[in-house]
């Protein structure tokens, strides 16, 4: 577990009951940017690898206060603020770009409203690998790793039509779980990830 200072107490991020699921997302673009294979077994330096990829996928100190803002707006836009629905709209773009140039996107999922900044773990981050956009119905498609599903293809599905209204993303597994979604600002690391155990 790891313990981060925040100015409203300190929060906990990398315990199983909160998940690793953003250091796992990182530590797999990891693997596939230096071409390296999946750790057969999650020893003690592999989890400790994930731990630090997770806070590097919080952006720490000021990335998760995205999560924050995402997670107390409405859905829907108002005359002073976008709803999520819009943000994630506004956010399409970078994602496209990003998987249009053939590499994966991390993706940070906000699947609660609270004003409680203790609720950020309930949040979930994902890898999208692919997409399907409709011009014409405007729906689209972003197919996904989930860490929560490893051995299943998962999918996110909403229409990008009318963004001021409030549209909930469909997790094709979990159903209308998530409110809305955005990139992180994933880092190659500049030396590959090394699992041994230290030689005594």
């Amino acid at each position: 577990m790891v313990s981060i200072p925040t100015p409203f107490g300190t929060a906990n991020f990398g315990n199983a009951g909160v998940g690793l699921c953003g250091g796992m997302i990182y530590t797999a673009i990891d693997l596939f940017l230096f071409g390296l294979p999946v750790p057969p077994e999650p020893t003690e330096p592999v989890v400790r690898y994930i731990s630090h990829r997770l806070l590097d996928s919080f952006n720490f100190p000021f990335g998760w206060m995205k999560y924050l803002d995402w997670q107390v707006r409405h859905g829907h836009s108002t005359r002073l603020l976008p709803g999520i629905t819009e943000l994630t709209a506004r956010d399409w773009p970078r994602i496209k770009a990003v998987l249009d140039a053939g590499q994966l996107c991390p993706l940070g999922l906000v699947k609660i409203q609270s004003w409680d900044p203790f609720q950020l773990g309930h949040n979930h981050q994902v890898l999208a690998y692919g997409y399907e956009y409709d011009d014409a119905t405007s729906d689209l498609t972003v197919q996904i790793y989930d860490p929560n599903f490893p051995a299943d293809p998962c999918e996110l599905r909403t229409n990008l039509n009318e963004p001021t209204r409030q549209r909930q993303v469909r997790h094709s597994i979990e159903g209308e779980t998530v409110r809305g979604f955005f990139p992180t600002d994933y880092r190659r690391p500049a030396v590959p990830p090394v699992f041994d155990c230290p030689a005594f």
